[in-house]
């Protein structure tokens, strides 16, 4: 009987504890739950999204080989619209970018390079598409816009040639100053086998004055 009424007591108890808890512990394996079925979603998501940008990219590899420009753009721009942030239309922007340059289309190629500027996750691929366009302008003799572009932050990877850039576009507009003391900074931050110290040196050498 001391048995059956233990029982009873610890029944009861139990009954109390879930009435009191019950609720706020079945909230929470309900949002454990819908936690781990939504990450599992996401990553669902991910996949299929990475899977169905990756079949909007096959066009992009046979445009590049037929070196058809105006594929290429219209594909870069299919990725452009449905899947903005993946690399993959990074890339294939880039690529029309390259494409419509080699064509003689620099218009094209700006806008191309505007928008991966402007749209790129990954910060390699935006620094790449960041420098690409102030060579652009400076070459198209758009100094100010480049020297513009230039001021914006980049991936410190590529700090170095955006300072060259910059010492570029400072020359043009002939602040010889400002261009030693962008070539000065960009060499600061290489390597001492740094392939493009040669070049640098160079320019510095043909601004003379001290180095």
């Amino acid at each position: 009987m001391a048995f059956d009424l233990q029982e009873q007591e610890q029944i009861d108890a139990a009954k109390a504890f879930w009435q009191q808890w019950g609720k706020w512990i079945s909230l929470a394996v309900i949002v454990v739950a819908l936690g781990y079925l939504g990450y599992q979603g996401w990553k669902y998501y991910r996949s299929h999204q990475a899977e169905q940008a990756a079949l909007l990219y096959a066009p992009v590899e046979t445009a590049v080989t037929e070196g058809d420009a105006g594929k290429l753009v219209a594909s870069a721009k299919a990725l452009q619209d449905a899947y903005p942030k993946s690399g993959y239309a990074a890339r294939a922007s880039l690529l029309a970018a390259r494409v419509a340059f080699d064509k003689g289309d620099t218009r094209t190629a700006e806008q191309e390079l505007r928008w991966v500027a402007g749209n790129a996750v990954e910060p390699a691929v935006k620094a790449v598409a960041q420098l690409r366009l102030a060579g652009l302008q400076l070459d198209a003799g758009q100094t100010d816009a480049a020297l513009a572009e230039l001021a914006k932050p980049i991936d410190a990877t590529f700090l170095p040639q955006q300072l060259e850039l910059k010492g570029d576009a400072l020359l043009v507009k002939g602040d010889r100053q400002g261009a030693r003391a962008a070539y000065q900074e960009a060499i600061a931050k290489l390597a001492p086998d740094a392939p493009q110290l040669a070049l640098l040196n160079v320019k510095l050498d043909a601004l003379g004055g001290e180095q």
